[in-house]
């Protein structure tokens, strides 16, 4: 089969039909596709971002395990682990521990987190502590929940807590 070479720009006027379409790896970019394409979600990662209010504003926070989410996707990416408080601590060993768990397959819930997130007494309200991840490959069924852990004897304990997770998923 011959192949025509164009070394110059080309204009077609009229309708262009090809037979065989084989763009190069990165060369169509967000601004080359047309805003009203209606690109069907079936070929598209959805980045979603959950927020799970644990404990209200003026909740004391105590131990708790809560599910969070559940992969619907083929495979998705865990992003972003946030948390943040609404009151701090008045207690100098005052903490709350958040861990982010993942069960796969119904298998046993295991950390996905380096290092877990921590709030003292020193945090600040209302001001996203990030969490540190090692594991965020996911796959459709498998289930997040959130550990909170909390220590200390003086004061009071912190009140309020959200938990926020950001994840890419892929279509089922």
């Amino acid at each position: 089969m011959a192949q025509d070479v164009v070394n110059n720009d080309l204009v077609i006027n009229g309708t262009l039909t090809p037979q065989k379409f084989n763009p190069p790896a990165g060369s169509i970019s967000d601004a080359a596709v047309n805003a009203g394409a209606a690109i069907a979600s079936t070929k598209l990662i959805h980045r979603n971002s959950y927020d799970y209010q644990l404990f209200g504003p003026t909740t004391t926070i105590v131990a708790l395990t809560q599910w969070l989410h559940t992969v619907k996707g083929a495979t998705a990416t865990l992003v972003d682990v946030l948390a943040m408080i609404a009151v701090q601590a008045t207690g100098a060993d005052r903490t709350v521990t958040v861990d982010i768990q993942k069960s796969t397959g119904g298998g046993a819930f295991a950390t996905v987190c380096s290092a877990t997130i921590n709030i003292t007494n020193a945090t600040a309200i209302r001001t996203a502590v990030a969490g540190a991840f090692s594991n965020s490959s996911l796959v459709v069924g498998d289930i997040l929940q959130a550990v909170v852990t909390v220590a200390g004897a003086a004061g009071a304990q912190a009140q309020g807590l959200i938990v926020t997770l950001r994840i890419d998923e892929t279509p089922a």
